[in-house]
C-alpha cells in the first residue's frame, strides 16, 4: 500500500549515505580513464587512432618478468678469496711434515699448496647449482670472473696434490686432505646488492611513439604489438590526464559515486522503505558497501588482477541473509558497476562478478545445511572460471596465453566466501539481525519454547503450525521470505500460554470460561496474549524480527466479538473502543500482513459449524476485506493484486484442511 513520505524519517540514512559517498571519493584514484575499450585479438571498433602526444612503449609484465629471470640467471655469485685460510693451512702443514727445517722437498710441496689456494678452493657441496657457471672471485678491491670448472674443490685439490708429489713423498705415508680447506667464501650481501642493482637497471620501456603517428584504424585487428602500444598509451593518459581537465574529472567521479549511492537509496525507498528507518540496518549496509569499494580501489593500486581475489559475492549474501534478495542484488550490481569503472577490463570484471553474484544469492538463500553451503561455494567458483575462460576465448580465440594464477585467485575468492559466511553469527549478535541459519533453528519444533507451547496450549500449537503452513504457501507465491514467515507464525501466539483455556482452540466443546466473566475482562485476557508474548520473546532472546510478528499479528484491530457484547450492554460508552483495541502496531511488511491474514482466517474457520467450500470462501473474503478496509495493511508494501492472490491460496489451504473424508463401511 502507498505510504506518505516523511523525509525526517530518513534523515539518518541520508547522512550515512552522504558520508559513505565522500569517504569513497577520498580513496578514489586521482587519474582519469582512457575512453577506449579494447582486447587483444579483436578488431578495433573505434575511429582511427593517432598518437595524441609522445609516449614510451612499455614492456609487458611477461617481458619484464622474463628479463628479470634472465638477469638473475646471468648474475654472478661473488666469493671472497680468504687469505687467512692459506696462512693457517701452510703453518699446519709445516708443523706436521717438516717441523725441523725447510727441505727442498717441503718447499716444493708448500709451493703446490700455495698454487691451490691462489687458484681457489670451493666447497662444492654447498653450491651444486654453480657447477656449469662462472663466479666472481674477489681479491681486495677487484674481482675476476672464473668458470667454476677451473676452480678446485676439496676433492679435486686433494687428487691434484697426490698426483703431483709422488716424486717427493710416498703416497700412503701421510693424509694430505687435512691441509685442504675451502678458501672461497660466498659473500651474500655483495651478491644481493649487485643483483638488485642489475634488476633496477632494467628499462620498463622499449622505444617511443611520436605525436601524430597512426596507431590503428577502424576494423584493424589488435595484434600483440599494437595491444602493447595501446596499453602504453592508456597508462600514460591515465597517469598524466593529458588532454583533459582535472576539475571535470573530479566532477565526473563525484557524479558517479553519488549517482550509484543515490540509486541504491532510491531503490530502498521504493522496495524496502522500512530498511531506511532502522539505523542499525542502514549502518550495516553502508559499512559493508563502503568497505568493499575502498578495498577494491586499494587493491587496484597494487595490481589489477588481484581484484579477482576479493570475495565481492559475500556482500549480497550477507544482505539477503539478513534482509531480502531483491535489494541485495540491486545494491551488489551498483557496487560492481562503481568498482568496474576503475578496473582495466571493465566489461570482463562486471560480467563475471554479476553472474557470480546472482549465483551466490540464489544458492546461499536456499542453503540450509553446511554441505549445501560448500556446494554453493563450488558453484560460484565454476561460474567465475566459466565466465573468465569464455571471455578469454571470445577476445583472443585461443587459450595459448592462458595463465593459471587468475583461476587460482578465483579459487581463493570462493573459499573466502565460504569462510566469511560464518561471520553471520557475529553480525547477528552485533546488530541484532536474524539470518537464514537462525530462522532454520527457530523453525525447529523441538526448541524449548515451542515444546512448552505444545504442552501448555496444545490447541494453540496446532493452530500456529497450520498458520505457518498457510502463510508460507502465500508468501512463496506472492514473493517474500518464506523462512521468516514460518518462524514468525510459529511464535506469534506464544502469549496464549498464560491463559490457554480462554482461547477457543484450547477449550473443550461447549465449555468457555468467558461465560463467567465480563466482556471487558475477556477482552483484557485476549489482548494480553500479545503483550505477554512480547515479554516471553524477550525472555527467551527471540530476534526482533520474530518479536515483530507477535506485536503485529492483530495490529490495532478490535476484539470484535467482546466489543459488540459490551456495546449491547453499554450503548452510551463512547470510550469503549479503547478497551477493546489491540496495542499494535499494524504490520509494516508483506510478511507480517500474510501472517495476520492466515491467523485470522484459520482461527475463524474453527468456529464454522459445517466448513464447506462456500462458507470458507465467504469467511476468507469477509475477514481480509474488513482488515483491508480498516487500514490494517496501509503501513506495508503489499498490493491489491497480492491481497487477492493471498485470498485464493488461503481458501485452497483451508479447503484442504476441512475436506470431506470418505466414510468407510463399519
Amino acid at each position: 500500500m502507498s505510504q506518505k513520505i516523511n523525509i525526517r524519517q530518513y534523515r539518518n540514512a541520508i547522512i550515512l549515505f552522504f558520508i559513505a559517498s565522500v569517504t569513497i571519493l577520498f580513496f578514489m584514484p586521482g587519474s582519469g580513464r582512457f575512453k577506449y575499450e579494447f582486447n587483444q585479438g579483436e578488431p578495433w571498433m573505434h575511429e582511427e587512432l593517432n598518437a595524441p602526444f609522445d609516449f614510451p612503449v612499455y614492456k609487458s609484465d611477461a617481458e619484464l618478468l622474463e628479463e628479470q629471470i634472465r638477469i638473475q640467471k646471468q648474475s654472478l655469485n661473488y666469493f671472497i678469496l680468504d687469505s687467512l685460510t692459506v696462512v693457517k693451512q701452510l703453518a699446519l702443514l709445516k708443523e706436521k711434515i717438516n717441523p725441523d727445517g725447510d727441505s727442498k722437498e717441503f718447499v716444493s710441496l708448500q709451493d703446490l699448496f700455495i698454487f691451490l689456494y691462489n687458484r681457489g678452493i670451493i666447497d662444492a657441496s654447498k653450491f651444486p647449482e654453480l657447477k656449469d657457471r662462472s663466479i666472481a672471485v674477489v681479491r681486495g678491491n677487484t674481482y675476476e670472473e672464473i668458470p667454476v670448472s677451473e676452480i678446485f674443490t676439496q676433492n679435486s685439490a686433494y687428487e691434484y696434490i697426490q698426483n703431483a708429489i709422488l716424486k717427493y713423498y710416498p703416497v700412503d705415508s701421510m693424509n694430505l686432505s687435512q691441509f685442504i680447506a675451502p678458501n672461497l667464501i660466498f659473500d651474500e650481501t655483495l651478491t644481493s646488492k649487485i643483483r638488485h642493482k642489475n634488476l633496477e637497471a632494467i628499462l620498463p620501456t622499449e622505444g617511443m611513439i611520436s605525436e601524430g603517428v597512426r596507431i590503428i584504424s577502424y576494423g584493424e585487428q589488435i595484434t600483440p604489438e599494437i595491444f602493447k602500444i595501446l596499453m602504453s598509451l592508456k597508462k600514460e593518459y591515465e597517469k598524466n590526464l593529458i588532454g583533459g581537465n582535472r576539475f571535470l574529472t573530479v566532477l565526473g567521479r563525484l557524479f558517479l559515486v553519488f549517482g550509484c549511492m543515490g540509486c541504491i537509496f532510491a531503490l530502498l525507498m521504493t522496495f524496502r522503505r522500512t530498511m531506511l528507518t532502522e539505523n542499525k540496518c542502514i549502518i550495516f549496509i553502508v559499512i559493508l558497501l563502503t568497505s568493499f569499494i575502498i578495498l577494491a580501489l586499494q587493491i587496484l593500486k597494487v595490481h589489477p588482477n588481484l581484484i579477482y581475489v576479493i570475495p565481492f559475492t559475500i556482500v549480497p549474501i550477507y544482505i539477503s541473509s539478513f534482509f531480502y534478495s531483491r535489494p541485495a542484488i540491486y545494491m551488489y550490481f551498483f557496487m560492481i558497476l562503481l568498482i568496474g569503472s576503475f578496473v582495466p577490463a571493465s566489461f570482463e570484471f562486471v560480467f563475471i562478478n554479476s553472474m557470480a553474484g546472482v549465483t551466490a544469492v540464489i544458492g546461499f538463500k536456499r542453503s540450509y545445511e553446511r554441505k549445501e553451503l560448500f556446494f554453493t561455494g563450488l558453484l560460484i567458483l565454476l561460474v567465475y572460471i566459466t565466465g573468465y575462460v569464455s571471455l578469454k576465448l571470445l577476445h583472443e580465440g585461443s587459450l595459448s596465453d592462458f595463465t593459471w594464477y587468475v583461476p587460482l585467485l578465483l579459487l581463493i575468492n570462493s573459499l573466502l566466501v565460504i569462510i566469511l559466511y560464518q561471520f553471520t553469527f557475529l553480525f547477528e549478535r552485533l546488530f541484532g539481525f536474524v539470518s537464514i541459519s537462525r530462522l532454520v533453528e527457530l523453525s525447529n519444533t523441538n526448541r524449548k519454547l515451542f515444546r512448552e507451547l505444545t504442552e501448555t496450549a496444545p490447541g494453540t500449537a496446532q493452530h500456529v503450525l497450520q498458520v505457518a503452513n498457510i502463510a508460507e504457501a502465500v508468501i512463496s507465491d506472492i514473493g517474500g521470505d518464506p523462512l521468516l514467515v514460518r518462524a514468525g507464525a510459529m511464535y506469534h501466539d506464544i502469549g496464549k500460554m498464560k491463559n490457554p483455556a480462554f482461547f477457543v482452540e484450547n477449550q473443550p466443546s461447549g465449555n468457555s470460561p468467558h461465560d463467567k466473566i465480563s466482556p471487558e475482562e475477556s477482552a483484557g485476557i485476549i489482548i494480553e496474549h500479545v503483550t505477554y508474548g512480547v515479554e516471553l520473546a524477550h525472555k527467551h532472546h527471540l530476534p526482533n524480527a520474530i518479536t515483530d510478528f507477535i506485536k503485529t499479528h492483530h495490529g490495532k484491530s478490535l476484539v470484535y466479538f467482546f466489543y459488540m457484547r459490551y456495546m449491547n450492554e453499554h450503548p452510551d460508552d463512547k470510550d469503549a473502543i479503547r478497551k477493546f483495541t489491540y496495542p499494535g502496531p499494524n504490520p509494516s511488511t508483506k510478511e507480517m500482513v500474510v501472517v495476520m491474514m492466515a491467523d485470522s482466517c484459520e482461527a475463524a474457520s474453527r468456529s464454522l459449524p459445517h466448513p464447506d467450500e462456500t462458507r470458507l470462501n465467504d469467511l476468507v473474503d469477509k475477514i481480509i476485506d474488513r482488515q483491508h478496509s480498516e487500514g490494517l495493511y496501509n503501513d506495508s508494501n503489499i498490493t491489491l493484486k497480492e491481497i487477492n492472490a493471498a485470498k485464493n491460496i488461503i481458501k485452497n489451504k483451508l479447503k484442504n484442511i476441512y475436506h470431506s473424508r470418505i466414510e468407510y463401511p463399519g
